[in-house]
């Protein structure tokens, strides 16, 4: 079962690369890591201190493919928003969100493959600057290049950031993917021309389905 499986997905591959895979643009959370349940926990921690009850299944969707600008936006009013700087500084998301997060089983050996076989890897998020701490947590600063975050581009789902990457690397669309679990990420991959690899999303549109590393 395990074989016709990476048969089929081989297949996939070689028909939406038909010239070859020359690069991979990854997302972060819920693609190299599975952030949703820490990142939640952490907004619930915010809105606890200013007596607000925890984030609603409605509102977990939102949150975790946007920016932390736009989440806590979304979230909180603007008097409390006024208030988070002492709360953040209290209860930091490097100390006390970060050290609960866990790689993706496969990714490590994935991204050595690939390297190995010289298709570059590059990172694009709504992660702000905080993606490098990310990345140095785990030892993967020196496995993406470039990196585009929240910081030095537009925010998915607009294009900016995949057009960047592809200018940086001077490749065409088609002969690189990106790998994506969520509605922004499929957007991105379309205003940018290039194919999406879903990445444990079924429900999304895309050229390739993934169910793990």
């Amino acid at each position: 079962m395990m074989q016709s499986s990476v048969s089929v997905l081989a297949s996939r591959l070689a028909e939406t690369f038909p010239e070859g895979l020359a690069g991979l643009i990854f997302d972060c959370d819920g693609v190299m890591v599975d952030s949703c349940r820490v990142n939640i926990a952490y907004y619930d921690l915010l809105l606890r201190e200013v007596g607000r009850p925890p984030v609603s299944e409605a509102q977990a969707e939102y949150v975790q493919m946007s920016t932390a600008k736009e989440a806590l936006e979304y979230l909180f009013s603007p008097e409390e928003l006024k208030l988070l700087p002492a709360i953040a500084e209290r209860f930091p998301y490097r100390e006390v969100a970060l050290p609960q997060l866990e790689l993706e089983p496969g990714l490590v050996e994935t991204l050595g493959w690939l390297k190995g076989r010289g298709v570059r890897l590059a990172v694009h998020t709504n992660r702000g600057n905080g993606m490098w701490d990310l990345l140095d947590r785990f030892g993967l600063r020196a496995a993406f290049d470039p990196v585009m975050t929240a910081e030095t581009v537009a925010p998915k789902p607009s294009p900016e950031g995949v057009r960047r990457i592809l200018e940086y690397w001077n490749l065409p669309p088609a002969s690189v993917g990106f790998i994506g679990d969520s509605a922004t990420d499929a957007a991105a991959a379309r205003g940018g021309e290039v194919p999406l690899l879903a990445y444990g999303n079924p429900r999304l549109e895309a050229a390739v389905h993934i169910d793990s590393f």
